[in-house]
C-alpha cells in the first residue's frame, strides 16, 4: 500500500489496521476480566517468596497484558499526531486519510513515562520495574479519540461512495462501543 494518494481500498486497509491496533488497547482489561477471580492468588503470588510455575504464568500474561495496552496507546497517539517533516515516510497518520485534526491525547509526561519504562531498556524503567499506570484514563483517552477519529471517517468516507470505508468504520465503532457496555456491566473500575 503507497500511501500517496490514499483511495478507495487503500483507505479501507488502513481503517482496518488502525482498527486492530485499537482493540488491543484493550489487553489489560481482558486480563483483568479473564482473571478476576484469580485476583487474591495474583496479589499472594506478588507478596510469596517461593512463587509457583502457575504464579508465573499468571504474572507473566498479566505483565504482557500491560505493556501491549501501553504500546497501544503510545502508537495510536503517534497516529494522531499529523504528518510532519519529522514523520518517518511509512508511518501512517490520520492525516494521510485528510483528518489534520491534532488528535494526540498523550501528555509529555505520560508519553515520556511508557517511552522510558516500557519502549526502552533504561535505567528508569529498572528503578520503576514495579510502577503503577492509571490504565482507565490512559485507555479512555485513546478510546475517546478513536472513536471521534473513526466518526470522522464515516462522515468523510459516506458508505454511499466508499462502502468498503465506512464498513470498517463502522465495524470497529461497533466493535468498542460493545466492549465499553460490557466494561460498565463487568464494573471493571472493581476489576483492577
Amino acid at each position: 500500500m503507497s500511501l500517496s494518494p490514499l483511495e478507495g481500498d487503500d483507505v479501507a486497509e488502513l481503517v482496518l489496521h488502525f482498527g486492530s491496533r485499537l482493540f488491543l488497547v484493550f489487553s489489560s482489561f481482558f486480563f483483568l476480566v479473564e482473571f478476576k477471580k484469580d485476583k487474591k492468588f495474583i496479589e499472594r503470588f506478588a507478596k510469596e517468596q517461593r512463587p509457583d510455575m502457575r504464579g508465573f504464568r499468571v504474572a507473566t500474561i498479566q505483565t504482557a497484558c500491560l505493556n501491549t495496552t501501553l504500546l497501544a496507546i503510545r502508537d495510536l497517539d503517534d497516529f494522531f499526531k499529523p504528518r510532519s517533516h519529522e514523520s518517518r515516510s511509512d508511518d501512517l497518520k490520520a492525516s494521510d486519510l485528510g483528518c489534520n485534526e491534532g488528535l494526540e491525547f498523550l501528555t509529555k509526561s505520560e508519553r515520556q513515562r511508557i517511552n522510558k519504562i516500557i519502549m526502552h531498556s533504561t535505567v528508569i524503567g529498572v528503578e520503576n520495574y514495579d510502577a503503577s499506570w492509571d490504565i482507565q484514563e490512559l485507555t479512555s483517552k485513546c478510546v475517546s479519540q478513536s472513536l471521534h477519529f473513526l466518526n470522522w471517517v464515516k462522515t468523510h468516507y459516506p458508505s454511499n461512495n466508499h462502502s468498503k470505508v465506512w464498513a470498517a468504520a463502522d465495524f470497529y465503532t461497533k466493535l468498542i462501543e460493545m466492549v465499553l457496555t460490557y466494561a460498565k456491566k463487568t464494573n471493571a473500575s472493581n476489576i483492577g
